[in-house]
């Protein structure tokens, strides 16, 4: 019994950071219909520079550059992890206006070229920048040995608690954001109907501009949470981008709520299936990828996905 809590335990944290990372994926796919492959790419980059906010001295590389100009270094590891999600932030403006805006109207696969090669290329970049050591990123909540809740004889740590408190405080800030103010207001009437959109006078390209703002912040937030327990390295994010686009594909590209659904699905049965049959631990990606596989062939738009109709 107590094995099988810990093993629910371990999977709720990766869930939580599939889902932040899943909800990034949905907001861009809101607005735009496709999805960012370069998303975390571009929020391991963002925690390179939280890390720097916070531990200046152990990157005296070209990249110490980037905040050498910045006062009262170190920083706090809360302030850092803000720091790195304002970065990413307007990384993420700049990457819609310079990158993705002038292609609009142009075929699907030059956009997605386009995130291919970035991801490629911020990849090279953090590389060149950081090197490809691995770092550990100080976690913002208790994350000592012995800071931990006794459940059943299972482990539930303060570091998985305060990443789901995190992801829900998230949550809530999207809802009101979506709900109550005029940018979010805005950016729903868009991902419904953009030429209506454009003629009742919303001006599109700026509300665009915040929602890829806002993706990337979420994704910056996801990669400094989860540098605690997989290190800090320039390949960090890949492995879990697929899991997060699974999460996001089964609860439904265009339902931040169902991406948290997914990523339960996804990280529970990334640590149960092995641990209960006969597929072993290094095949872990693959019962999530068949979750997904069931998902789809029942509900093509995912759990919470809604039918796009089309007039023709």
């Amino acid at each position: 019994m107590a094995l099988l809590l810990q093993r629910i335990f371990d999977g709720l944290f990766n869930s939580a950071i599939y889902a932040s990372l899943a909800i990034s994926l949905v907001f861009i796919y809101r607005a735009t219909g496709l999805l960012n492959f370069a998303q975390g790419e571009l929020a391991t980059f963002s925690a390179y520079v939280g890390f720097l906010l916070v531990r200046p001295t152990e990157l005296a590389l070209a990249g110490g550059a980037l905040v050498a100009f910045l006062p009262g270094l170190p920083w706090p590891v809360p302030l850092a992890i803000l720091g790195a999600v304002l970065f990413g932030m307007a990384a993420g403006a700049l990457t819609e206006r310079l990158l993705f805006r002038p292609l609009e109207g142009r075929p699907v696969l030059s956009v997605v070229n386009i995130s291919i090669g970035m991801l490629i290329a911020i990849n090279a970049l953090s590389a060149e920048l950081w090197t490809t050591r691995p770092r550990l990123f100080p976690s913002p909540f208790p994350s000592a040995p012995d800071d931990f809740i006794g459940i059943g004889g299972a482990r539930l740590r303060f570091e998985s608690i305060g990443v789901w408190l995190t992801l829900l405080g998230v949550l809530m800030i999207l809802g009101f954001f979506l709900h109550r103010s005029k940018a979010g207001l805005a950016f729903r009437a868009i991902t419904a109907n953009r030429e209506s959109a454009q003629l009742v006078g919303i001006n599109v390209g700026r509300t665009l501009m915040i929602g890829w703002a806002v993706a990337a912040g979420i994704g910056a937030l996801a990669a400094t949470l989860v540098a605690d327990a997989v290190l800090l390295e320039p390949n960090m994010m890949l492995r879990l981008l697929i899991f997060s686009f699974a999460a996001a594909t089964i609860g439904g590209l265009d339902s931040p709520g169902g991406a948290v659904i997914g990523a339960l699905i996804v990280g529970l049965t990334q640590t149960l299936v092995p641990g209960y049959t006969f597929v072993p631990t290094e095949l872990s990606m693959l019962p999530p990828l068949l979750a997904m596989l069931v998902v789809l062939l029942v509900k093509p738009t995912g759990l919470f996905g809604q039918k796009r109709v089309e007039r023709v």
